[in-house]
């Protein structure tokens, strides 16, 4: 088999954006949780992720992906609210949720869905919960810490952003 890269479909983020979660990513951190924070400038909006794919595989799906993004509405989005899933009390994944979601999301999501599946890819069995993941959690130290900040800042807003492509 050929090389294989870590692979997800995406809608990137605006600078504007990825600025202002990384001041909320330094604020959890002063928690001093055990968690596996992500670099601002890798976070994103994951509308399939499909693993360790083959590079030549990647190729074929390029132009069905920029067919799905060409025909797509463009919309707007804000990011709005922080917590956790499954939830602050047992957080494993930190996340902000995203304002203004609508049926253009929904849309560009089901049709990536489903382009994928002719490439081997099985729909995914859960509903679509979009969001943009700030941290994993690795362990329970200053867990409480954490907990206290994700409830203070569940109110947290950054500027909206449009989605025009992926």
């Amino acid at each position: 088999m050929g090389a294989t890269i870590r692979c997800f479909i995406a809608v990137d983020l605006s600078e504007a954006v990825r600025k202002r979660l990384g001041g909320l990513i330094r604020e959890l951190g002063e928690s001093g949780a055990e968690v596996g924070w992500v670099r601002p400038e890798s976070i994103h909006l994951t509308l399939k992720f499909l693993g360790n794919v083959a590079v030549e595989l990647t190729e074929e799906m390029k132009p069905v992906l920029r067919r799905i993004g060409e025909e797509a509405i463009a919309f707007r989005i804000e990011p709005a609210g922080c917590g956790a899933f499954p939830n602050v009390k047992q957080p494993r994944v930190v996340w902000v949720g995203l304002g203004g979601v609508n049926k253009h999301l929904a849309a560009l999501q089901k049709a990536v869905e489903s382009a994928m599946i002719p490439f081997g890819f099985a729909p995914e069995d859960r509903p679509f919960r979009p969001h943009l993941t700030l941290g994993r959690v690795r362990g329970r130290r200053n867990i409480l810490a954490l907990q206290q900040i994700l409830l203070a800042r569940q109110g947290f807003t950054a500027e909206p952003f449009d989605v025009a492509e992926l």
